[in-house]
């Protein structure tokens, strides 16, 4: 068992233990800062740093009382929807105090991370992906750890004990749908 694994473990046993937790910390931070950056380079209007963004985020992640985190993917999973929130809820404030404005283009190169992001943008993907689970949870799943948590599709698989030719319809299925619902929020 990994050094990881180890100590995910007993955090979870023990999730206000500020030991195991900065335990933990040290061995994933390298990881999460990069998921971080990786994700930040495509936010234009993020006054995040890659460093803040996830001291934030590991400030909100609690382990899931429901299902049992045991390997190093399933908390990268939790820190990767964790960053979606926090992107989200930063960007809702910022809306929030704009106060409407005009109509933000929208185009399925946002959940594949080719382009920069801004708020409404951001908050119609969120708001897409959220109907998207409703009726299509593992679909939804892929897309947040691909375009929140930069995993591959091969670590998608290997995170969802799924196969990488059902990762890839998941894929597919969900760039085609969100490019739909991204459409109709123009």
């Amino acid at each position: 068992m990994s050094p990881a694994t180890r100590s995910l473990l007993a955090w979870q046993d023990d999730p206000d233990d500020p030991a195991l937790a900065s335990t933990l910390a040290q061995l994933v931070y390298g990881e999460l800062r990069g998921i971080a950056a990786a994700r930040l380079r495509r936010e234009s209007a993020s006054p995040f740093t890659p460093t803040e963004l996830v001291h934030e985020a590991w400030l909100r992640i609690r382990p899931p009382a429901s299902q049992p985190m045991a390997r190093r993917e399933h908390f990268l999973k939790l820190a990767s929807a964790t960053m979606r929130n926090v992107l989200v809820d930063q960007a809702r404030e910022r809306q929030a105090d704009k106060r409407g404005g005009g109509m933000h283009q929208v185009t399925l190169s946002l959940a594949q991370g080719q382009a920069d992001v801004d708020d409404g943008r951001l908050l119609d993907l969120d708001r897409a992906l959220d109907r998207l689970a409703v009726d299509h949870p593992r679909a939804a799943e892929v897309v947040v750890l691909r375009c929140f948590g930069g995993l591959t599709l091969e670590e998608i698989a290997e995170v969802r004990a799924a196969s990488l030719s059902t990762i890839k319809r998941d894929w597919v299925f969900a760039s085609a749908w969100l490019t739909d619902a991204l459409r109709e929020a123009e």
